[in-house]
């Protein structure tokens, strides 16, 4: 057997530590008021919190099984969000064992008190439409402060590659983690530990006849603090995955994960016969919608825009069916389906106008992993369609409801693409599209009539700024939209008052979105004797949008972008301007602003633009980013003054 793994050694006594040996001689009640002292704005704490695995060969097959158990102790009266607990499963995960109860403090010691009900439920996740996942609830009884309450339970995988993973560091504090796994030493496994830099993680390998057995513990770790924007935990929470890379047979050894073709080769079993199967129904509507057109190119976005348009997105979960796609035809006659359906429908109406594409896995961008390291289906969570032109990939993604054909998901720039060509996968990084294909530009022209700004715009929006906007804009409800505009458009203070507007191009994929619009803000400049004070700079985008010193994760960006806003001042009638604020700018690799300022006969023009230039902020770029900030905060709060010079 082979093992690739690194082995983390380092740990060094802590009072916590030495904590449950002395407490096994002086009482529990010891345990809590020392672990109060240590977390006091804490309301529970893990004192256990394991994870074992037993992965073992029995008549040539792979048995999975692991066994969770986690106890917690409750610090404050605040007991109620503790007291309601939930243990998932699936068809993929057989649920047995199940041990649940509360620790009371009674005379120095516990009392024990079972959980008698326990509630078996679907799991209702909003964003998806059947999932079979099951959730058990149940209720600990007597919660009160300085209580435990403990679940143990057992699970049996049927599918080997979805090995479960650990979080050594969870949203509460754990004074004692472990992830142990036994394992027939006819196994080879890969061990992938992840995000371990900043904390002490022991590791022990038992090596017993013919099974091994490795040991991951950690001591005393704070809880995550939630942060907003910040992306999947996966990136920042130390954890660790597992692959079973083969196992040994009575005849051989048996690849599972060894390495991406063998992933695919997993994969191509739920594709077979899927890209030429024979639809009636999809024939006259391939025939229809080609017609007339003469290159593949646009034969392939005259369908994909046939599925976004015709097959309603609808996410569906159930044992393999959330690996296995249906074919084009069905998903035609229900006219919905999930990604996966999607991709078929696709590809099949791509073969049957002759046209050649492929299905691809890929991840969303909430998994960081990637199929070059890590060849298994913990990578991705998602499938879409390949074409290929001329070395040229088109990500189609018909999932995303607006996406112009040739711009790839949002959600999956930047990702790896497992792309199902022949007998072997093609790997390809879907790109990240700069910023200059994602732009908001607004054209403003400004009046100043007795202490009220009538003003007149005209917004663009290209690339995802066109697409995000559009999930909003595109609805029935008249006032739905007139209230999303509102907010879209608001500037300069929340006396802004939307008048009229009009929308072009909502419908058309291939052209920006258009909108114009008139408006009022009453009170937002003063006059002064004969002086007016204004600040032209309406939008007021991230002012004092200062990152925390204390911030601990990366901050995540749905795309990149340029945000352009030109502002024509009228000046009125016999005045000028007599104090215009310098121009100013600054860029660095993740954000930049330039703002500039022209006297022009009649009239003042202010030219803004500012840019994202990241889908995630790192710790190390938040000083710089807090630079930038600062100095166009600066900028932003400078006015122009007008003086009347016949007064």
């Amino acid at each position: 057997m082979t093992t690739r793994i690194k082995m983390f050694t380092k740990y060094c006594s802590t009072v916590l530590s030495l904590l449950f040996i002395s407490t096994l001689a002086t009482g529990q009640s010891n345990l809590f008021e020392e672990v109060k002292k240590l977390y006091p704005d804490e309301t529970a704490v893990f004192t256990k919190y394991y994870l074992d695995v037993d992965i073992a060969i029995e008549k040539d097959e792979l048995v999975v099984t692991s066994n969770r158990i986690e106890e917690k102790l409750l610090l404050t009266e605040r007991t109620s969000m503790h007291a309601k607990d939930q243990i998932y499963s699936s068809s993929f995960e057989e649920l047995s064992d199940i041990e649940a109860y509360t620790l009371t403090p009674h005379k120095n010691k516990y009392k024990k008190e079972k959980v008698e009900a326990f509630k078996e439920t679907y799991d209702k996740n909003s964003s998806v439409f059947y999932d079979d996942t099951k959730v058990l609830n149940f209720i600990y009884p007597a919660v009160t402060q300085g209580a435990k309450t403990f679940v143990s339970y057992t699970q049996k995988h049927s599918e080997p590659r979805f090995t479960p993973s650990y979080y050594f560091q969870t949203y509460i504090p754990i004074l004692d983690g472990r992830y142990k796994i036994t394992v027939d030493k006819g196994v080879d496994l890969d061990f992938f530990i992840r995000n371990t830099e900043h904390i002490q993680l022991d590791s022990t390998t038992i090596d017993e006849k013919d099974r091994l057995t490795y040991i991951f513990s950690v001591k005393n770790l704070d809880k995550i603090e939630y942060e907003t924007s910040s992306p999947n935990i996966r990136y920042f929470a130390p954890h660790l995955n597992v692959l079973i890379r083969s196992f040994k047979l009575s005849t051989g050894r048996q690849p599972l994960l060894e390495d991406e073709v063998a992933l695919f080769n997993w994969y191509k079993t739920f594709i077979k016969d899927l890209k030429d199967h024979d639809s009636n129904n999809l024939k006259p509507i391939v025939s229809e919608i080609t017609s007339g057109l003469s290159t593949d190119l646009e034969k392939v976005k005259a369908i994909y825009y046939w599925v976004q348009e015709n097959i309603k997105y609808i996410a569906f979960e159930d044992g393999m069916r959330g690996l296995i796609p249906h074919n084009g035809e069905y998903v035609c006659e229900k006219r919905f389906g999930d990604c996966k359906d999607m991709a078929s429908i696709l590809i099949n109406m791509m073969h049957l106008a002759g046209i050649d594409s492929y299905f691809t896995w890929i991840g969303t961008r909430d998994i960081p992993y990637n199929y070059s390291k890590t060849p298994s289906p913990i990578v991705d969570n998602h499938m879409i369609a390949t074409y290929i032109e001329n070395g040229k990939y088109y990500f189609l993604d018909a999932t995303s409801q607006y996406s112009p054909f040739g711009l790839p998901s949002s959600m999956i720039q930047g990702k790896e693409a497992l792309i199902g060509k022949g007998e072997t996968p093609e790997i390809v990084k879907v790109p990240v599209i700069a910023k200059e294909k994602n732009i908001m530009l607004d054209s403003l022209t400004l009046q100043l009539n007795n202490g009220i700004i009538e003003g007149f715009g005209k917004t663009t929006l290209t690339g995802y700024a066109k697409v995000f906007n559009s999930y909003r804009i595109i609805t029935k409800n008249e006032e739905s939209v007139k209230n999303y505009l509102l907010k879209l458009l608001a500037k300069g203070s929340n006396k802004f008052i939307l008048n009229d507007y009009t929308v072009e191009n909502i419908e058309n994929m291939d052209k920006p979105i258009k909108i114009q619009y008139s408006f009022n803000i009453n009170d937002y400049y003063n006059q002064v004797g004969n002086e007016i004070y204004i600040n032209p700079n309406l939008d007021k985008s991230f002012i004092d949008d200062i990152i925390d010193e204390d911030r601990n994760y990366p901050k995540e960006n749905e795309y990149k972008y340029i945000n352009h806003i030109v502002t024509k001042l009228i000046i009125p009638e016999n005045y000028t301007a007599s104090y215009i604020p310098e121009n100013s700018s600054f860029k660095n690799d993740v954000f930049g602003f330039e703002i500039n300022y022209q006297n022009t006969e009649g009239a003042i023009l202010i030219e803004k633009k500012f840019h994202l230039d990241y889908l995630l902020l790192e710790k190390q770029d938040f000083e710089d980013w807090n630079k930038a900030i600062k100095l166009m905060s600066q900028s932003l709060r400078e006015s122009i003054i007008l003086t009347d010079s016949k007064s």
